[in-house]
């Protein structure tokens, strides 16, 4: 399974890679012999008169004003990488980091793949005293998801009121598929260590947002809903990361 998402997502990186282009390359570059006819069929006309002192202060607004009235698109990235810390609530909370690579189709769709590494270990010290003993449990679950992800206009603004500037937060909503492994040891000093494993199909959705704080550099924060199906049985599960994503 893990090899078959991992085939997904190259496959879709190379595809978007391949045959997409940035949007700033729409329609900003016209051909060269459109130019050329063009030029060489507009008739020549004779240069204006040059405006007096008077009319060119009139006319021509402050630098800053001009400057102010026309805001720069925001940079399109194609790849990203993101990591950071990944809380994960179910065996006594979980706690470990998440990485994930991603490709931008749109600058609002981008589709990825997401790898969350947490652990716990729990010493369940209650019963040292009885005939159980010191009661020991450790936990490690990986999940290995791929899916979209979809982003909304910034909603955040600095200098609210001047225009040229774009905003800072872009919030998003996923859905990622794939699998989760969830291992499990309990050791006691009397009775001897258990250790299980399962691995089942899983799936999330959840939403986020990124706060752009430098150039290719943004903080990220998202809360998703983690649903499992150890045991036969599903669990509910809540996702927390806080991270960082890096585009180029």
């Amino acid at each position: 399974m893990k090899v078959m998402y991992t085939i997904l997502f190259v496959g879709l990186a190379m595809m978007a890679y391949a045959q997409l282009q940035p949007p700033e390359q729409f329609n900003n570059q016209p051909d060269a012999q459109q130019q050329s006819s063009a030029q060489s069929q507009t008739p020549q006309q004779p240069n204006p008169p040059s405006p007096t002192p008077q009319q060119t202060n009139a006319q021509s607004p402050t630098p800053a004003r001009a400057s102010a009235q026309v805001p720069k698109p925001r940079p399109f990235y194609r790849w990203e990488l993101s990591g950071g810390w990944s809380h994960i609530t179910g065996d006594e909370g979980l706690n470990g980091f998440n990485a994930g690579a991603w490709v931008y189709l749109d600058p609002r769709i981008s589709i990825g793949f997401n790898y969350d590494g947490v652990y716990n270990t729990t010493v369940l010290g209650a019963f040292a005293l009885t005939n159980v003993g010191l009661t020991t449990t450790k936990s490690h679950l990986q999940n290995f998801m791929a899916g979209p992800r979809f982003y909304f206009p910034g909603v955040f603004t600095p200098h609210c009121g001047v225009q040229g500037h774009l905003p800072l937060l872009h919030p998003f909503v996923e859905a990622q598929f794939g699998e989760s492994e969830l291992w499990t040891e309990v050791s006691s000093v009397n009775v001897g260590t258990v250790t299980s494993s399962d691995t089942t199909f899983s799936w999330l959705l959840g939403a986020g947002g990124d706060l752009d704080f430098k150039e290719h550099w943004s903080a990220r924060i998202n809360t998703d809903l983690l649903r499992t199906h150890f045991v036969d049985t599903g669990q509910s599960r809540l996702r927390l990361i806080l991270g960082v994503a890096f585009r180029w």
